[in-house]
């Protein structure tokens, strides 16, 4: 018979294993696979992205998903995941990703499960597919002049048209030029945007969150990097300069610690305490906050970003053209940065892409190594990743007479990144990948001038990539691949200004529209129609009273082409 004492000493014996029962209960979720994979290329443009957990999770993990598009829209969906037991989905049912562009993600600690929130967030990439008639031929396409001669470029949907927008760095004049579509193959005059002296570089990324494309200039002189928040519209405000170390050029941006912003580093290639990359971090709404800098090769100029290790965050790989090498840090997921190695495949490296060359699931790098010394002849390096990060199994291959610019895309449609090296002898030579990351040269067009930066992407609605070249001759050139296009040959003639008054509007608006027009649509920020009104000889009358304040799109058919507007409610 047991005593009191035994049956005590049982009783909590089970209390500890009813404890220990509940305790492996109540555990955090874990992420158990996440689709499409991990630096995937060639991936559907209307894919889903899809967060599988280790369980079920609560109502407002929904929030937890952060969907960032680099040409279109910023931050995709704020918080309008789906969850579904287990499972965190974000699809882009308003508009697909652009072709060809790098769509990044995180999924942050707001994921959580009766038990608690996932303990590590998970950061990562994906390419999405090209398609479209190019096959890699480049021609035809069309020129604008520029005010001052550019030092960096960047492209992206700035006004919500759908259409991709541009804009050049101005180191003389101090500003950043805006060039707005009006449509395909037709742009506005160039409005300038001021930013601090001598900027070297520009990005466009949705660093406050808002569903569009903010401004970011690197300025060599005053080292600072310059913030210029966007309103929906094209237009850019705000005059936070962010310190940094001295002479920044190149930037990039991601989400470095897993917070569901993206954060900002800036190669600052001075000398003094410069030959570092510095690291900005955003608060989340746009305002940010210098963290430890990370020391790099001799002369850092051009940075990008990559999961190279594959632990779910995103690692910095820097080009020095100093030293002639590519610095890599490994991230530990929290911003804190380790340096691994430096390697390289000639001198003078200054540009880099981290890509999948080789189809085994790895970024890759690819580096461009312009002419040096006694001769002209640059190459390309391509050195192969283990998996682990570490880049090994290095190759190089003589590019033309003195490369300067290069961009890394699908230009085949064959699910393979390709080159594309502009040359100081005004020639655009095209290497093509076999998918095994071997390059061969398979043509060359002519260019207007020698390049200063080039960008691949859809530029004429055919969704394969042209060529997009800021050029030292003032002016902005656009190559198409295969040199035709769906719009491409459409006429240069854009429609009737479509406008609205008043705007801002609380109740009734009137509409001022082609005169071809038969109707007019007004859209939500997700693309949804929400208003719907008859034209009547290039006008109509539109009530929005019931319409929650925001930003809406509007849309106008006229015959076989299509006219936009915008419309805030207030």
């Amino acid at each position: 018979m047991l005593n009191f004492s035994s049956r005590l000493a049982g009783a909590a014996c089970g209390l500890l294993l009813s404890g220990a029962f509940v305790s492996a209960l109540a555990q955090a979720p874990t992420i158990t696979s996440i689709s499409p994979a991990a630096n995937a290329r060639n991936v559907p443009r209307n894919a889903s992205l899809v967060a599988t957990f280790s369980q079920p999770l609560t109502a407002a993990s929904a929030g937890a998903l952060k969907v960032f598009s680099q040409q279109r829209g910023g931050l995709r969906g704020a918080g309008t995941a789906a969850v579904a037991g287990s499972t965190l989905t974000f699809a882009p049912s308003a508009y697909d990703f652009r072709p060809g562009e790098t769509v990044s993600y995180t999924v942050t600690s707001g994921a959580a499960s009766a038990g608690g929130a996932l303990a590590t967030p998970r950061v990562g990439q994906f390419v999405a597919a090209v398609g479209g008639p190019g096959r890699g031929l480049y021609g035809g396409g069309f020129g604008l002049t520029l005010g001052a001669q550019p030092a960096a470029l960047a492209v992206g949907d700035l006004n919500g048209d759908a259409v991709p927008d541009m804009v050049t760095a101005n180191p003389i004049s101090n500003t950043v030029s805006v060039r707005l579509s009006v449509r395909y193959t037709v742009y506005a005059a160039e409005v300038n945007v001021t930013v601090g002296q001598s900027p070297r570089g520009v990005a466009l990324a949705d660093v406050d969150g808002d569903g569009d494309l903010d401004l970011l200039a690197a300025n060599a002189l005053p080292s600072t990097v310059s913030v210029r928040f966007n309103n929906g519209l094209g237009s850019f405000s705000g005059v936070q300069d962010v310190g940094t170390d001295f002479g920044p050029t190149g930037l990039a941006v991601g989400d470095l610690d897993g917070d569901g912003d993206l954060d900002v580093l800036a190669a600052a290639s001075g000398g003094g305490n410069g030959n570092t990359v510095s690291c900005l971090l955003n608060n989340g709404v746009g305002l940010f906050t210098a963290a430890p800098a990370l020391t790099t090769g001799v002369n850092p100029v051009a940075i990008a970003l990559g999961d190279v290790d594959n632990d779910g965050d995103l690692d910095v790989t820097t080009a020095c053209s100093g030293s002639g090498a590519v610095t890599v840090h490994l991230n530990d997921g929290h911003a804190a940065f380790t340096y691994a190695q430096s390697t390289g495949t000639g001198n003078n490296t200054s540009i880099i892409a981290l890509v999948d060359v080789n189809s085994d699931g790895f970024l890759d790098m690819a580096m461009l190594n312009p002419a040096s010394g006694t001769t002209s002849i640059g190459t390309v390096g391509i050195i192969l990743n283990n998996g682990m990060g570490a880049f090994q199994n290095s190759a190089s291959f003589p590019i033309g007479v003195s490369p300067l610019a290069m961009s890394v895309g699908d230009v085949d449609h064959d699910g393979d990144p390709d080159l594309l090296v502009g040359d100081q002898s005004g020639r655009l030579n095209v290497w093509q990948n076999n998918g095994a990351g071997i390059f061969n040269s398979t043509g060359m067009a002519a260019i207007n001038r020698a390049p200063r930066e080039m960008v691949m992407v859809d530029m004429d609605g055919d969704s394969d990539l042209d060529c997009v070249i800021a050029d030292l001759n003032l002016s902005l050139n656009t190559y198409l691949n295969d040199g035709t296009g769906p719009l491409a040959t459409a006429p240069s003639t854009a429609l009737t200004a479509l406008t609205a008054y008043p705007n801002p509007a609380t109740g009734r608006v009137h509409l001022s529209l082609p005169l071809a027009a038969t109707r007019a649509d007004l859209c939500d920020a997700l693309g949804r129609t929400v208003r719907t009104v008859p034209a009547q000889v290039g006008t109509a009358t539109l009530d929005v009273t019931g319409l929650a304040p925001g930003l809406y799109h509007l849309r106008v058919q006229a015959d076989s082409e299509q006219a936009n507007g915008v419309l805030m409610v207030e």
